[in-house]
């Protein structure tokens, strides 16, 4: 059904292909909707920029994918394929794990191609080299602030049960914790790539000859 190249696999069919297709969008759907869910339920008033709430929901977003893929592994039998298994002559439920590896590997690669772009155009903006070492801390705080987030929201079904859950308190503290780290980090990056001005110039090079 699919042909391994270059450690993807390829739809052999149109059939196949477009159910790739359908799969893909569905994932990434499902992952960026329950992530700005989470978003939208964040306290108001949190110090991180409106450019680092999108950074991360998308991490969120990436969180949620990963966690779909791990429930994906494990599906539920299906009463055509325990039938199959008594009757032999009536055949399985055609496996759809091929196209859900495919799937996830495709919507994995789109996250993390949003996210690499999303923090380049942060650093970017503020003159940072996306690549150092500064940047890099800062980007390491939201994703770890994101994976504090799922582990805490994911107990929950956040559109029934949300503001009844005591789940919802330790949300918001994490939340608002982890922000005020991502907000030192983002002053640290900064400060570490802002123009010397005149008063942080060495004092020789005030002097006359």
């Amino acid at each position: 059904m699919l042909e391994q190249v270059d450690n993807l696999y390829v739809p052999l069919d149109e059939r196949t292909l477009q159910r790739v297709q359908r799969t893909v969008e569905a994932i990434d759907r499902a992952a960026r909707r329950w992530a700005q869910t989470v978003i939208d339920l964040l306290p108001k008033g949190l110090s991180i920029a409106e450019d680092e709430v999108y950074i991360l929901g998308l991490f969120l977003a990436q969180q949620r994918r990963l966690n779909m893929e791990m429930d994906s592994r494990n599906p539920p039998e299906t009463l055509r394929d325990r039938i199959s298994r008594i009757f032999p002559l009536v055949p399985p439920a055609e496996d759809l794990s091929a196209v859900l590896a495919t799937a996830h590997r495709i919507v994995a690669s789109r996250l993390d191609s949003d996210i690499d772009r999303a923090c380049q155009f942060f650093c970017q903006e503020r003159g940072i080299p996306h690549n150092s070492e500064a940047a890099i801390d800062w980007r390491v705080a939201i994703r770890y602030l994101a994976q504090e987030l799922h582990h805490i929201a994911c107990r929950i079904d956040l559109k029934k049960d949300y503001y009844g859950s005591p789940h919802r308190f330790d949300m918001a503290l994490r939340a608002r914790d982890l922000s005020c780290e991502i907000v030192e980090r983002r002053a640290a990056m900064i400060a570490a790539y802002r123009p010397a001005g005149p008063e942080q110039q060495p004092a020789a090079e005030h002097q006359t000859a």
